[in-house]
């Protein structure tokens, strides 16, 4: 048997793994009266790869470390951010998906490249659950848990990308307010450490015959 059907067979007996299954397919019949079809079927999607992926006792303590601190960055640097009002008007003008509301430019990516393998991943170890992944009432436009009022979930549900990104506007207010060298080194601490998680990651699944 291969590392990755020992994996699978472990996951599947594992009744953890089956309550989020009957979970996810429960709230996925809700989300598709209450949104956009494409809406309902991207958080599907990633409601899925976060319960697949390996939890607290399947990952190297290394790789819990780094997530772990990854959550405790993503809580000091929105904390420090505060409110801003940039992030309000930042997409007025600009093609769709992105223009779609006035704020949230960044937000309108497409839902499976913000949460890559390695966000997912680093999210599952520091505790965010698929029961916890809630979308907005709303249009669909970029990501799925995108909404008029901004994202939909806490900041220690949300991918490092998105707490951490600074963009031209943000830091032109940031650098208003006097703060932005210390929210930037924050940011960059974040991408350091979600490297180092993913370096962390592909080695162990290197390891276990399943690389990425």
């Amino acid at each position: 048997m291969t590392a990755r059907a020992r994996d699978a067979t472990c996951r599947a007996a594992n009744p953890s793994v089956v309550g989020y299954a009957m979970l996810i397919a429960a709230r996925y019949l809700v989300d598709r009266l209450r949104h956009p079809r494409s809406r309902a079927a991207e958080v599907l999607a990633v409601r899925s790869r976060l319960a697949a992926a390996p939890g607290p006792g399947e990952a190297s303590a290394a790789e819990l470390e780094a997530a772990v601190r990854l959550l405790g960055l993503r809580e000091a640097l929105s904390k420090a951010l505060g409110e801003v009002s940039s992030c309000s008007g930042c997409a007025r003008g600009h093609p769709l998906p992105n223009g779609h509301w006035n704020g949230g430019h960044c937000c309108g990516g497409r839902t499976e490249e913000i949460w890559s393998d390695v966000e997912v991943a680093a999210l599952r170890l520091s505790g965010t659950t698929p029961g916890r992944l809630t979308p907005p009432v709303s249009d669909h436009a970029g990501c799925a848990f995108r909404g008029p009022e901004g994202c939909s979930l806490a900041v220690a549900d949300r991918p490092n990308l998105c707490v951490r990104y600074l963009c031209l506007e943000l830091e032109g207010e940031l650098r208003e307010r006097g703060d932005l060298p210390k929210i930037k080194a924050l940011a960059a601490e974040i991408r350091e450490t979600l490297a180092r998680f993913a370096r962390l990651r592909e080695a162990r699944l290197e390891e276990a015959g399943e690389a990425p």
